[in-house]
């Protein structure tokens, strides 16, 4: 939870802080969902990070402090090695155009743009 908040600008779908009752809540709903995994990533035995994949949509949040020293990438190897295991034969990244260390993840990793998708308010 405080990785996804310390985040949360940079995310596809949250929008606000989590309260710890609608994160825990999100989990639990989780549960339930055979095509949800998730994984906290470590480093030296502390907490670095976090991984998910629904359905095949993957999201990495890597601690700012841990930041560039490849453990987005090597992460995203093992997550397409347990993905394989799984049955899935692709993956994709929403991700915000503003989210540039997301980006630099994912096209490191040969992850191409396949979509623009473009949206305007107008209450």
């Amino acid at each position: 939870m405080k990785l996804r908040n310390e985040s949360y600008e940079n995310f596809y779908v949250q929008e606000k802080l989590l309260t710890k009752k609608e994160h825990y809540a999100y989990l639990k709903k989780q549960q339930t969902n055979s095509k949800f995994f998730n994984w906290i990533i470590l480093k030296n035995e502390k907490e670095v990070g976090y991984v998910r994949l629904l359905n095949n949509d993957v999201s990495i949040i890597v601690d700012k402090k841990f930041r560039d020293k490849n453990i987005g990438t090597n992460t995203l190897k093992l997550l397409e090695e347990e993905a394989k295991k799984i049955g899935l034969k692709k993956l994709i990244a929403l991700i915000l155009t503003k989210n540039q260390t997301s980006k630099k993840i994912f096209e490191k990793n040969q992850y191409k743009l396949k979509q623009l998708w473009m949206e305007k308010e107008i209450n």
